[in-house]
């Protein structure tokens, strides 16, 4: 059933430039595990995607003479990347969430709050 929850194992490079998430363990290194549904996973997909085009679109602003534009895309980012990290610790096992206390996220971001912190 679709609702039920498994486990994923989530890779995090340069952010979230280069994310992945993978249904199987296997052999390859990841950063952090998480138990959720495929319509949860779906959501965390959406907000890596989102950060990968802010990304792009954060370095093609940088490049032009809009002034206004890279603000709110830098906001946008940060709220994503936010997203991500409050997923990652409300869907994470023990460890994944020793891990983000231990990297400062949690209390930094207030990722154990329903809502989260400004950067």
């Amino acid at each position: 059933m679709a609702l039920d929850k498994k486990r994923y194992y989530v890779t995090l490079q340069s952010g979230t430039t280069v994310a992945e998430i993978r249904d199987e363990k296997g052999s390859s290194t990841y950063d952090f595990e998480v138990e959720a549904t495929d319509v949860e996973v779906g959501m965390l997909r959406d907000w890596l995607n989102n950060c990968v085009h802010g990304d792009f679109m954060m370095w093609m602003h940088g490049h032009t003479l809009w002034s206004d534009m890279p603000d709110r895309d830098n906001d946008e980012y940060d709220d994503n990347l936010r997203s991500i990290y409050q997923f990652l610790y409300q869907h994470g096992t023990p460890k994944t969430k020793h891990d983000l206390e231990q990297m400062g996220l949690v209390e930094r971001l207030g990722l154990d709050r329903d809502e989260l912190r400004p950067l």
